[in-house]
């Protein structure tokens, strides 16, 4: 992460270390289409002159019950996600105007003195507290499960580059499988 900010943030405006089962998506877009993530962070960051970057909170996607890898996507196939109040929703991914990184992390780079993580409702983001979770505008759909087969064959076997070596176990999996609420929202931006 600390090298690609000194590699390249003079070369791009905004970045993200956003996972590939993680999908970012402007909720209440104007226009929508191509491009709107790009206008919401760049209005989003040039009305608020404090921004160093904005936390975007995730919503956990379960399996929806399957146990084998179904054919499609994720977005098609995983549709059963955990209620707000789950206690991984409070996570948040960030994107970021590099030059005012100090120190990265995916989760909550540490900014130059006046710049700071931001809601999407413009407050500070404070370190080291439990995150609030804020979905109006904009949201990271989370489809860390998927199915069963996917997860042992791949999570468990890879596992967890936050803990180097060591696997994920299938009671990660059962605590992450939150199947509470349909949510197809995502579809409709796309």
């Amino acid at each position: 992460k600390d090298l690609a900010l000194n590699d390249y943030a003079g070369k791009f405006r905004y970045m993200g270390f956003i996972d590939g089962d993680e999908f970012v998506f402007v909720r209440n877009s104007t226009g929508g289409g191509i491009g709107s993530l790009y206008r919401f962070i760049d209005e989003f960051m040039t009305s608020h002159p404090n921004a160093g970057g904005i936390g975007i909170n995730w919503l956990i996607f379960g399996s929806s019950g399957h146990i084998a890898r179904p054919e499609g996507g994720a977005l098609e196939n995983f549709t059963m996600c955990s209620d707000k109040d789950y206690h991984d929703n409070h996570t948040i991914k960030t994107i970021c105007d590099p030059t005012k990184v100090l120190s990265a992390s995916v989760h909550m780079p540490f900014f130059y003195r006046g710049f700071h993580n931001l809601y999407e409702n413009g407050e500070v983001i404070p370190y080291g507290e439990e995150l609030e979770i804020h979905w109006d505008k904009i949201r990271i759909n989370h489809y860390f499960c998927k199915s069963l087969e996917e997860y042992t064959a791949i999570k468990m076997e890879r596992g967890d580059v936050m803990f180097g070596a060591t696997r994920k176990k299938l009671d990660f999996f059962r605590y992450r499988d939150q199947n509470v609420i349909h949510d197809t929202e995502i579809l409709s931006h796309i």
